[in-house]
C-alpha cells in the first residue's frame, strides 16, 4: 500500500496497513533525526519513520512592496520564521511583512509578540491598511496539473490558509482582537470582511485545482476552553467559516477540510462538523481526551494527531512512548479515521530514543489485529 493509498483508506473510515504518520519537528529535532538515520535527504528520514505522504500545492500572495525593500535581511537561527527575510530594528527586534513587530526571545529558540499594525486603529483605518486581496493572489494556471502530478507520485495533497480568527489577532494583537467580540464588533467584521474575501477565494481555486484537503489553521482555545466565548465563536466566526467551506465543497464535494486548532475544542466539535469539518488536529491529549472523541465523533471525523507532546514525549521512558502509541492505535483507530501524529511541533528538548519509539511502535503495529 503506497502513502497515499494508506490515508485515502483511513480518511474513508478503512483500515490500512498501519497508521498513517506525520511528524513535524524542529529544527535541531530535523538535525539530530539526520544525523541518526546517517544521511543528508529529509526525505530518507520520512520514509524510515513513515511520515511520508504527504504534499502541499496552494495559491500564493504577492507580496511585491515588501519584497522589493532594499532593508531586508535573513538572520539565520532555530526560532521559528528564521529562514524568512525581515526588517531587522536592531539586535533581536523586526518587523515581518505584515507589520507587525516580534522580538527573538532569550536563548534564540520562541519569538515574543511586541506589536500588532492595526493595535490601535479605527474601522476607518481598515481601509487604509495594504491587506492582501484576491487581486494579489499568484495565478498558477499549471496548479491542477501540479496538483494531479503530486497525486500520481503517491502524495495525499492539501491546501490551506491561516484560521481568520489568528490572521485577525496577528493584525490586531490578541489583547485587543479579544476585546473586539465584545465591544469592538464593527471593526472585527470589517476586519473578518477583508481576511474572508481573499481566503474565499484561494479556497475556490485549491478547490478546482483538484486538493484532496483544505486545511484552515490557528489556535482558537486554550488547554481547558475556547479563547472567547462559545457564543461569541457561534455568532462571529462559524457562520463565515461554514461559508468559506461551502465555497469549497460547491467546487469539489469530496474536498476534505482539516481544521488545526490546539486546545480544547470540546465545546464546539458539533458545531465544526456541522459545518463540514472532518479531520480535527491535534487532539491534543492534555486538553481532550481521544478516547472519548472517537467514541463521540469517530464515524465522522478522522483525528490527527493526538501524541502527547507536553508530557509522554519529553518526559516519558521510551515503554511510556510505546505504550501510549499502542493505546491510541487500539482506542482510536479500529475503523480507521486515525492520523497519528505529535500534536504539535516536536520540541528541541525531545529525547530521540522516544521519538523513534513513537514511529517504530506505530510501524509495527498491523491493524488486522483490530478486526
Amino acid at each position: 500500500m503506497n502513502p497515499r493509498e494508506r490515508i485515502e483508506r483511513t480518511v474513508n473510515h478503512e483500515l490500512a496497513d498501519h497508521v498513517p504518520l506525520k511528524i513535524s519537528p524542529r529544527d535541531e529535532v530535523k538535525r539530530e533525526l539526520l544525523a541518526h538515520f546517517q544521511t543528508d535527504d529529509w526525505n530518507e528520514v520520512l520514509r524510515k519513520l513513515g511520515g511520508e505522504g504527504w504534499a502541499g500545492a496552494g495559491v500564493g500572495i504577492r507580496w511585491d512592496e515588501w519584497d522589493a525593500r532594499e532593508d531586508l535581511e535573513v538572520r539565520p537561527g532555530d526560532w521559528p520564521g528564521s529562514t524568512q527575510a525581515y526588517v531587522w530594528l536592531d539586535d533581536d527586534t523586526f518587523l515581518d511583512r505584515w507589520g507587525a513587530i516580534q522580538r527573538v526571545g532569550a536563548g534564540g529558540k520562541y519569538l515574543e509578540y511586541i506589536r500588532a499594525p492595526l493595535e490601535d486603529a479605527s474601522v476607518d483605518d481598515i481601509a487604509a491598511y495594504p491587506f492582501p486581496g484576491p487581486d494579489r493572489l499568484i495565478d498558477d494556471p499549471e496548479l491542477p496539473a501540479k496538483v494531479q502530478r503530486l497525486k500520481d507520485q503517491g502524495y495525499w495533497v492539501s491546501a490551506g490558509v491561516e484560521q481568520p480568527y489568528k490572521t485577525c489577532w496577528r493584525l490586531r494583537g490578541m489583547e485587543q482582537n479579544l476585546m473586539d467580540y465584545r465591544i469592538g464588533r464593527d471593526f472585527k467584521n470589517a476586519l473578518y470582511d477583508r481576511i474572508y474575501e481573499t481566503w474565499t477565494e484561494i479556497m475556490r481555486r485549491c478547490a478546482a485545482a483538484g486538493v484532496d484537503m483544505f486545511s484552515i489553521g490557528g489556535d482558537i482555545a486554550m488547554q481547558d476552553r475556547l479563547l472567547m466565548s462559545v457564543e461569541s465563536w457561534r455568532e462571529l466566526d462559524k457562520p463565515r467559516l461554514a461559508a468559506l467551506i461551502a465555497a469549497g465543497k460547491e467546487i469539489n464535494p469530496d474536498l476534505h477540510i482539516f481544521i488545526h486548532s490546539d486546545g480544547n475544542l470540546m465545546e464546539i466539535m458539533d458545531d465544526l462538523i456541522e459545518i463540514g469539518f472532518d479531520i480535527i488536529n491535534p487532539i491534543q491529549p492534555e486538553c481532550m481526551d481521544p478516547f472519548e472523541v472517537k467514541r463521540r465523533w469517530g464515524d465522522v471525523i478522522t483525528m490527527d494527531g493526538c501524541g502527547s507532546i507536553q508530557q509522554v514525549l519529553p518526559f516519558g521512558t521510551v515503554s511510556d512512548v510505546r505504550k501510549h502509541v499502542t493505546d491510541l492505535i487500539e482506542g482510536c483507530a479500529y475503523n480507521g479515521g486515525l492520523i497519528l501524529a505529535p500534536s504539535n511541533v516536536v520540541q528541541h528538548d525531545t529525547p530521540l530514543d522516544n521519538i523513534l519509539a513513537f514511529y517504530e511502535t506505530a510501524l509495527e503495529y498491523d491493524l488486522s489485529r483490530l478486526g
